[in-house]
């Protein structure tokens, strides 16, 4: 029987992850801190278009909201949704973060935002969370087919640049402060997206995800920073790899392997480092990575197919996310 992602219940989890610090887990140093301000200042980004504009979405709400699609490359959909949840602090005048958060197998991006708390996150810290909405695969379960066109004819790095087109259209977003996490299937997305497109968004972070090789291949050409969670007991996607229940036909690559394979794209000179161990969790960091990009994994052992409801009480998962992200502007290559 083909196995789905489980969204719901998930804070019954016991995952416990000491705190992230700030001062370890790749943090950026003067050297790199110049070194990207030095890069930043050769590129300028495109004007945040909707700077000024009245937002049709009421700062603290979450609605759902629809974008026109190619049915060519939408599976015959003519429209694509999405979830969108604009902090209570939203200033038509200001730029802000936008961070994009992709959901699992056979859920709706709705669903991500119980699941994860980032709407309540984005009150307090002033960013934009958009969830997008994966479409149907042939069994009716909503998916996103992150490993290429091949699967059913669908593009999704089309329907994320098109999102992230209309979102700077609409709401006053710093372009060089875009994100994207995930769960599982849309861990898989964030990855999918990292090699894709690391010229709009900055950052990333698959929380269990299934990183199937791609139809494109993953050739970056800039430091792409990554901060990934998995745990060694996850029976969905399994921790070392090989065959996975959901796509049996389709072997995965081991989590570590899947992560030295990144440090070697992103140049990174040392790790990885154990930054700390607390009871069953491990964390990871390879560090002195091109750009200032820096690559940090938390292992959780006999951790299963679930995002962490808590990181040792505080910060959250999601907390510790989002201060990977804050430490992450884009560096335009």
């Amino acid at each position: 029987m083909k196995q789905r992602d489980t969204l719901l219940g998930i804070g019954l989890y016991g995952w416990v992850v000491l705190s992230l610090l700030l001062t370890s887990c790749g943090g950026v140093s003067q050297a790199q801190e110049s070194t990207i301000a030095n890069k930043n200042a050769k590129m300028t980004p495109k004007n945040a278009n909707g700077c000024g504009k009245d937002s049709e979405v009421k700062a603290g709400d979450s609605e759902d909201e629809t974008l026109t699609a190619d049915p060519k490359v939408a599976n015959g959909n003519s429209m694509r949704d999405y979830y969108i949840h604009v902090p209570t602090g939203y200033n038509k005048t200001q730029s802000i973060p936008l961070v994009l958060v992709f959901h699992g197998t056979g859920a709706r991006g709705s669903d991500m935002e119980q699941v994860t708390g980032l709407s309540q996150l984005a009150d307090q810290e002033n960013f934009i969370v958009a969830y997008p909405q994966g479409l149907k695969d042939n069994n009716g379960q909503t998916f996103w087919a992150s490993i290429g066109t091949t699967q059913q004819g669908i593009d999704e790095i089309r329907y994320v640049d098109d999102l992230l087109d209309n979102l700077e259209q609409s709401f006053c977003i710093d372009e060089q402060r875009i994100y994207a996490t995930g769960f599982s299937n849309g861990g898989g997305m964030s990855w999918y997206l990292a090699c894709n497109l690391p010229e709009r968004i900055a950052a990333f972070a698959p929380v269990s995800g299934n990183f199937y090789d791609l139809d494109t291949g993953c050739n970056i050409k800039k430091g792409v920073p990554i901060l990934d969670v998995h745990g060694t007991g996850d029976t969905v996607v399994p921790y070392m790899g090989g065959p996975a229940p959901e796509k049996p036909d389709l072997p995965l690559p081991s989590v570590p392997q899947w992560l030295n394979e990144w440090a070697k794209r992103d140049h990174c000179a040392q790790g990885p480092n154990t930054f700390f161990q607390s009871g069953n969790v491990t964390g990871e960091e390879w560090i002195r990575c091109r750009d200032g990009s820096s690559i940090v994994h938390y292992r959780i052992e006999g951790g299963g197919h679930a995002w962490p409801a808590s990181l040792g009480g505080s910060p959250s998962a999601s907390e510790t996310i989002w201060n990977f992200f804050k430490r992450h502007p884009l560096v335009y290559s």
